[in-house]
C-alpha cells in the first residue's frame, strides 16, 4: 500500500539550480521540498571514481572564474582560487547549504521515475508518491549523454568507443599508448585532449567539425573572463562598435583567429554568436605536436578516418566522443525546450511547471543564471510576480526562437539554450525588478556608476545593488567592487582602451549632432537662410 504527501513545491534535483530554487522557494514562505535520486547533494560536481557514468572526473575545475559563480547573498571564500576545484565547488554547495538551513526540506535517495500532471510524482522505491501544487525541475544539463556512435560515419568505426560522461582518469587501458581521436569543440573535449596528451596516449587528434572560438582562461594573474566589462552592453549585445573593436584590436592579435590561429578550427560563426572555449591550453599542446587539431570526419573505413580537407585518413585507435548532452527528462515527456517561456516556464501548465539551469551563456556559467531563474521562478510561484496570458507567452517564444535561430546558427541545433549573459540576466532582473537602473545610477551615485558600468565585469551582486541605500544593498556594491581587475593586470589596459573608445564614440556622435542638426538650426532661426 502505497503512501501519499502532498507539498505546494516539489523540486527534482540537488544540485546547483535545484539549490538555488529551493533556498528561494523557502524564502518565499512556501513549503518546498527538494528530491535527489543520489546519496548526496551537489549533482556532477560530487566525484566518485566508482561511479561509471556522471559526475566529474578527478582533476575536474570550473572554466568560469569564480566571479560568476559566487551566490548573490553567499560569495565563495577569499581562499579559493578563481578556479575552484570539483572538491571546493561540492563543499561550497554543502555549506550553502548549511548556511541557509535547507537540509531539513531535502531529501535524498530519492530517486524519481515518473511525474503526472498536475502533479503527482512517483519514486523509485514505489512506496511513497507525492503530490504538489507546482513542480521545478533542476535535473541539469549533463545527464544524458548525445552519443552518435550508433550512426554514420561513426557506426563504420572498429576500434573502441567511449564518451566523456564516464570519463574519470587517463589511466584507463583503452587510452594507453593508443592513437586517441577526441571529437568535440568543447571545454571538457579541450581538457581531456590536454590530459590524455600530456599523460599515456600515443597520439591525440581533435575533431571540430564546425570551428570553434577559443580564449584563454587567464590573462595577467587574473582571470580573462572578467575583462568583458559592463560598458560592452550600453552599445548593444553583440556586433555593437565596441565589440568589433575589442575583437579587431586585442582578441585576434592576442590569441589569433578564432582564438587560436588554428586553420581547421577557424569558427564558421561570428563572435559571440556561438559558445566560446575557455580552455585554450589545447592550443599550446598542439605548438608542442602533442595534439594534431582536425576538421570535420567526412569518411570513417574501420579504423581509418578521413577529415575535411584532408588527402590522406589517420589510423585511430579509440574514440573519445566530447559530443554534449541531450536536454531530456526521462520522468515525464515535458522536454521541448522550445516551449518554455524565456527558457523558464513550460506552456499550457497554468504556470505551475518551471525548469531551473537551462540557460547556458556564450561566456559566463550556467550557475550564474540559475540563480536568477530561480528567483524569478520563486516569486511567480508566490504570487508576487505574474506571468502574461498563454496567448501573450506564445508569441514571445515563437519571436524568442525566431531571433534565436538568426543569432547562433551553429549552436542552434546542439545549444538551443544558448544566450548572452548581459542580455539574458537582464531579461529576468527584470521580470524581478531587480536590474541596476543605468539613468538613476549615473545622476544619483556617478561614482558608483563609473565603477559598475566602466570598469568592472558583470557578476551576481549587481542584482542586489538596488538604489545603494540598505545596507544589504551597500554590501552586495562592496562584493562587486571586488570582482574589478586589479590594475597592474595585463587586460585593464584593455578595459582602459575600451572606455576611451566608448569616450570616443561619443565625442563623434555629439560633433555630428553639431554640425548637421544643431549649427543649421540656431543658423536657420537666427534668419541668415530667411
Amino acid at each position: 500500500m502505497s503512501n501519499r504527501e502532498k507539498h505546494r513545491v516539489v523540486v527534482i534535483g540537488g544540485g546547483w539550480s535545484g539549490l538555488y530554487a529551493l533556498k528561494y522557494l523557502l524564502g518565499e514562505g512556501l513549503d518546498a521540498h527538494l528530491y535527489e535520486g543520489r546519496s548526496h547533494i551537489g549533482g556532477i560536481w560530487h566525484f566518485d571514481e566508482n561511479e561509471n557514468v556522471g559526475g566529474v572526473y578527478k582533476t575536474t575545475h570550473v572554466t568560469s572564474s569564480k566571479t560568476f559563480l559566487h551566490a548573490s547573498d553567499f560569495p565563495f571564500p577569499n581562499s579559493i582560487g578563481e578556479f575552484p576545484s570539483h572538491e571546493e565547488v561540492f563543499d561550497y554547495l554543502n555549506s550553502y547549504a548549511d548556511h541557509f538551513k535547507l537540509w531539513p526540506n531535502i531529501h535524498l535517495n530519492s530517486k524519481i521515475i515518473h511525474v503526472e500532471p498536475q502533479w503527482i510524482i512517483t519514486l523509485e522505491d514505489g512506496v511513497k508518491t507525492i503530490e504538489c501544487d507546482y513542480l521545478v525541475v533542476c535535473s541539469g544539463q549533463h545527464q544524458h549523454a548525445n552519443d552518435p556512435r550508433y550512426i554514420p560515419p561513426f557506426d563504420k568505426f572498429t576500434g573502441t568507443f567511449s564518451h566523456s560522461i564516464t570519463y574519470k582518469s587517463p589511466y584507463h587501458e583503452q587510452f594507453i599508448d593508443k592513437r586517441i581521436l577526441v571529437v568535440g569543440g568543447g571545454e571538457t573535449g579541450s581538457d581531456l585532449a590536454v590530459e590524455l596528451s600530456a599523460t599515456i596516449a600515443k597520439r591525440v587528434y581533435m575533431s571540430i567539425r564546425e570551428g570553434q572560438w577559443f580564449q584563454a582562461r587567464v590573462l595577467g594573474q587574473q582571470p580573462a573572463d572578467i575583462m568583458y566589462t559592463m560598458l560592452m552592453r550600453l552599445f548593444g549585445y553583440y556586433d555593437n562598435i565596441l565589440v568589433l573593436c575589442w575583437k579587431r584590436i586585442f582578441f585576434v592579435p592576442m590569441w589569433g583567429s578564432g582564438g587560436t590561429g588554428v586553420p581547421e578550427w577557424v569558427p564558421k560563426v561570428r563572435f559571440l554568436h556561438g559558445f566560446i572555449n575557455k580552455s585554450r591550453e589545447v592550443v599550446d599542446f598542439i605548438a608542442l605536436n602533442r595534439v594534431i587539431p582536425k576538421r570535420g570526419i567526412i569518411n570513417i573505413d574501420r579504423q581509418l578516418i578521413t577529415f575535411e580537407k584532408d588527402e590522406n585518413p589517420v589510423e585511430i585507435d579509440h574514440i573519445l566522443l566530447c559530443t554534449g548532452y541531450k536536454w531530456k527528462h526521462p520522468f515525464f515527456s515535458h522536454t521541448d525546450i522550445h516551449d518554455l517561456y524565456k527558457l523558464v516556464f513550460a506552456s499550457n501548465s497554468n504556470g505551475t511547471l518551471a525548469f531551473v539551469g537551462t540557460a547556458r551563456p556564450v561566456f559566463g556559467s550556467i550557475p550564474a543564471l540559475a540563480e536568477l531563474q530561480a528567483r524569478w521562478v520563486a516569486a511567480v510561484f508566490s504570487g508576487r510576480c505574474h506571468l502574461p496570458s498563454e496567448k501573450v507567452m506564445t508569441k514571445r517564444r515563437q519571436e524568442y526562437w525566431k531571433r534565436h535561430t538568426r543569432l547562433y546558427p551553429h549552436d542552434d541545433i546542439r545549444l538551443k539554450q544558448l544566450v548572452n549573459l548581459f542580455e539574458y540576466t537582464d531579461v529576468i532582473g527584470d521580470e524581478l525588478g531587480v536590474r541596476l537602473n543605468l539613468f538613476y545610477l549615473f545622476f544619483r551615485h556617478p561614482i558608483a556608476w563609473y565603477h559598475v558600468y566602466c570598469a568592472s565585469p558583470w557578476s551576481p551582486f549587481l542584482f542586489r545593488i538596488g538604489r545603494l541605500s540598505s545596507d544589504e544593498e551597500k554590501l552586495a556594491y562592496k562584493r562587486h567592487l571586488a570582482c574589478i581587475p586589479e590594475k597592474n593586470q595585463t587586460f585593464h589596459r584593455y578595459n582602459d582602451v575600451m572606455i576611451w573608445a566608448w569616450v570616443i564614440v561619443l565625442f563623434c556622435l555629439f560633433t555630428s549632432f553639431i554640425l548637421i542638426v544643431a549649427i543649421p538650426l540656431i543658423l536657420y532661426l537666427s534668419g541668415i537662410f530667411k
